[in-house]
């Protein structure tokens, strides 16, 4: 009864300093994560962050940037949160991180009939070129791995024109997570299993999977609220309802 009162007025103490604070919510278009539908902003990712906004009883406003300035602004504005969001050593102590929103595996993809491509340790993929993403968690952690823009990395300002710069051999391997490849790869009009070979699994890269994460200048009591109202909705089987929508597990 206790525990109860208090994590009422807890609740009601959290939302209305999150109110006063205007928390401001950033995302990219990461489908199948977090995009936007008929005007509407869905996803795995998305739905999940709205479910612990509701725990809360918070309405959020979600802005969707270009990945880069999403980032860049979690990165220097108090009370910002992003999604979905990996995590990594670069990132570690630039914010402050809520809890894990969704599961995240990924790859360096080649095209099935580059046999000539073969990979036994990341060391291997430096005589190839890698197409990333700027400041995305891939780019960040093969940058960190000793790999280099314009030497082996091939940075790009689209996840679209990766795969298609894949697709026409203008780079050899694609650095880009599992749901995500084969989502572009639809839409593009191609058979993701056809046209995409997973050639090494970055296993080290983001293994809890994507998070929400708060600008590291944010008040402690909102970030734990966060955290709270997170853990609330995989305690009650809304996370897994949500995964089991999204994935079909």
């Amino acid at each position: 009864m206790r525990y109860s009162l208090w994590l009422l007025l807890s609740l009601f103490y959290i939302k209305s300093f999150a109110l006063e604070l205007n928390v401001r919510v950033v995302t990219e278009e990461f489908p199948p994560y977090n995009y936007t539908q008929n005007n509407k902003l869905t996803g795995l990712s998305t739905e999940v962050v709205q479910a612990v906004f509701k725990e809360l009883n918070i309405n959020p406003e979600i802005r969707v940037y270009p990945w880069v300035r999403a980032y860049q602004t979690a990165l220097n504005e108090p009370n910002t949160l992003i999604f979905s969001i990996g995590r990594n050593k670069k990132r570690e102590n630039l914010f402050r991180w809520v809890g894990v929103i969704s599961p995240a595996k990924s790859f360096l993809f080649r095209l099935p009939s580059r046999n000539d491509i073969v990979i036994n340790s990341l060391k291997d993929a430096k005589q190839y070129l890698v197409g990333t993403f700027p400041e995305s968690v891939r780019e960040q952690y093969l940058i960190g791995k000793g790999f280099e823009k314009g030497v082996h990395l091939v940075s790009t300002y689209s996840y679209e024109k990766s795969f298609k710069l894949m697709i026409n051999k203008r780079i050899d391997l694609w650095a880009m997570n599992e749901l995500v490849a084969y989502h572009i790869a639809r839409k593009a009009g191609y058979d993701p299993h056809k046209v995409l070979k997973k050639a090494f699994f970055l296993e080290e890269l983001s293994p809890e999977g994507y998070y929400m994460a708060f600008n590291k200048e944010t008040d402690a009591a909102v970030v734990k609220a966060f955290a709270d109202g997170l853990k609330a909705i995989k305690q009650k089987g809304i996370y897994k309802q949500i995964q089991q929508q999204h994935l079909g597990k």
